[in-house]
């Protein structure tokens, strides 16, 4: 009897143990086993196949070139090696993607260590590149460590702030956006007058007016600087918060509303054996600084940072990475789960028994997405541990709870949606609940990912999706269906498009919608016979184009499209799918 006890006993810890993990390490593919000096994560869809690619910089060294994975859709990702942006050797540090020109490609701009110029590239199409090579912020020398886009203006074109830790008179830089691709940089200002050892920043609304804010973290002991925007780029500085008064270490801040209060809290990774810190947004600038988490008593070499509902509960977690601690010892990274849904208190677990806490090394970047399109964040890390480290990827285990996931599209607005303010209400648990996120340049000190994910517990719908654009518009919609990935498009309604069938059709071919007539959301089935680049525009009875649904590259499948015409007028409207010399037109009516 004792015996049988023991095995019983034995069976529940292992069991235990493996209901525990939430991530799973993936070693195999070569985007795992490439050794580097990595440095920034960011996972965006770089040619518009609808798939969430990964893009690494490398530095310090001279030399040192970035790596791009291509994203399969069948959770494996090939290298892509012949272009430009692979292939300019630097010192790269910190990255970031927005779409300059509003042409519906994403753009980049990486930054380099080393007094060595800052890099822009015009993405021209499908993932070709031209280095912008006389452009001011690629032919500006520094010591750069990160980059952001964010439109301070709201003139609907993304600007660019760059960050500097070191060299004689080293300070930041701002860019401004004039279009077509020009900018012009700032000399003038406060944000660009002052002199530290600067190394995270964000573009952030912090006080709910409209405009975004600039915050940077710096190191070796220097006050943060929190740059308030008054409107029209013109920036004072605030030197009576908490959050630019208490100086430590900082390389990383990250915001996000952790108790689902509506407005955006802000934790910082600090470096040199310090403890991270936790700041809750009271308004107004006013914040007040949570000692009694575990997270201000957790000391360690805190490098980036990243908010993420990685169980889907419906409140934000945090990743920190750690580097460069003592010579030769190995650091490994923290994860802290929010008990928000469990106890209706803003807390934190530290998780120590996940396989994303169990590796060690050096860590740098990192970055949450859904790689594998099952609605559940997953991870990629950067690692540099003696300068030739290979990167983590970490596939999200899942449970059951609900999910969705969306992209954001401007037309006022820059056309990635930088800024977007994505308001959410569920009940969960039986309890009303709002949630906000924001589309970011930078989640964290080198990381970025502009695709948003929210978590819903058990929440069978979502009440209410309010989008708030950088232009003052909103969208607004009740009753949104989950489980699914949604493309939100400014003063346009919701788009959904996913595989429906697993054989490959003979041919192009268009479907009726269903239910026609509708109200507000309809169906689309379509099939493509061969990867190409497809288009499936919504039109009125005068032609002019209402919605763009599908503008991407799409592999042989059969795919169906949920289109959402809320804010639309009664009346018939034609739809079309263009592939090349492939038309098809098709009528369905808006019946409200």
């Amino acid at each position: 009897m004792k015996t049988l006890i023991l095995s019983l006993l034995a069976v529940i810890a292992t069991f235990n143990l493996s209901y525990s993990q939430y991530f799973t390490k993936v070693t195999t593919g070569q985007f795992v086993n490439d050794a580097g000096a990595s440095r920034a994560v960011t996972l965006i869809d770089y040619n518009n196949d609808g798939q969430l690619d990964i893009y690494v910089t490398n530095g310090p060294q001279p030399g040192a070139i970035n790596f791009l994975y291509k994203n399969n859709g069948n959770g494996t990702f090939t290298k892509i090696t012949d272009l430009t942006i692979v292939n300019d050797v630097s010192r790269d540090d910190g990255a970031s993607w927005a779409d300059i020109d509003n042409d519906g490609f994403l753009d980049l701009c990486f930054v380099n260590w080393g007094n060595n110029t800052d890099r822009l590239y015009r993405n021209n199409t499908m993932g070709n590149f031209t280095f912008l090579n006389t452009s001011p912020v690629s032919t500006n020398f520094g010591f750069s460590e990160a980059v952001s886009f964010g439109d301070y203006d709201n003139d609907g074109l993304v600007d660019i702030f760059i960050t500097n830790s070191f060299g004689a008179n080293h300070k930041n830089f701002l860019y401004k956006n004039l279009g077509n691709t020009n900018y012009v940089k700032v000399d003038t200002g406060i944000a660009v007058s002052e002199t530290a050892d600067s190394r995270g920043l964000n573009w952030i609304d912090i006080d709910n007016d409209g405009d975004l804010d600039i915050y940077v973290t710096n190191e070796v002991g220097q006050n943060n600087f929190l740059y308030v925007n008054n409107g029209s780029g013109y920036f004072t500085k605030n030197t009576t918060s908490i959050i630019s008064n208490d100086a430590s270490n900082s390389w990383s801040g990250s915001w996000g509303d952790y108790d689902n209060d509506g407005d955006q809290d802000l934790f910082i990774a600090n470096h040199g054996k310090r403890p991270n810190a936790l700041y809750r947004n009271e308004g107004n600038f006013t914040f007040t600084k949570i000692n009694s988490s575990v997270i201000n008593n957790d000391s360690g070499y805190h490098a980036s940072s990243s908010w993420v509902d990685f169980d889907n509960d419906g409140d934000l977690d945090i990743f920190t990475t750690q580097a460069y601690g003592p010579v030769n010892v190995k650091l490994v990274n923290k994860l802290y789960k929010n008990l928000l849904m469990e106890t209706s208190q803003p807390n934190f677990e530290k998780i120590t028994n996940d396989a994303s806490v169990s590796d060690s090394g050096y860590s740098y970047g990192l970055a949450f997405g859904d790689m594998n399109s099952d609605g559940f964040p997953d991870l990629y890390i950067a690692n540099t541990f003696n300068e030739s480290q290979n990167n983590y990827y970490y596939v999200n285990n899942g449970n059951s709870n609900n999910y969705l996931q969306i992209k954001t599209v401007g037309t006022s607005s820059n056309k990635a949606g930088i800024g977007t303010k994505i308001k959410i209400k569920a009940n969960i648990n039986g309890n009303p609940v709002w949630q906000t996120r924001v589309v970011e340049g930078q989640a964290g000190y080198c990381s970025q990912n502009l695709w948003l994910n929210f978590g819903f517990g058990n929440a069978a719908i979502a009440d209410s999706v309010k989008v708030i654009w950088p232009s003052g518009n909103i969208n607004h919609f009740t009753n949104v269906e989950l489980n699914r990935f949604i493309t939100v498009t400014e003063n346009g309604g919701i788009v959904n498009i996913k595989k429906s069938d697993s054989y490959s059709p003979q041919k192009f071919e268009l479907k009726q919608n269903f239910p026609n007539p509708f109200n507000p959301e309809t169906n689309i089935k379509f099939s493509v016979s061969k990867s190409d680049f497809i288009k499936l525009i919504v039109y009125d009875l005068t032609g002019k184009e209402v919605k763009s649904l599908v503008n991407a590259n799409l592999t042989s499948g059969n795919y169906v499209v949920t289109f959402n015409a809320e804010g639309l007028s009664s009346g018939v409207y034609f739809y079309s799918l263009i592939s090349g010399d492939f038309v098809s037109t098709k009528q369905m009516i808006l019946l409200k």
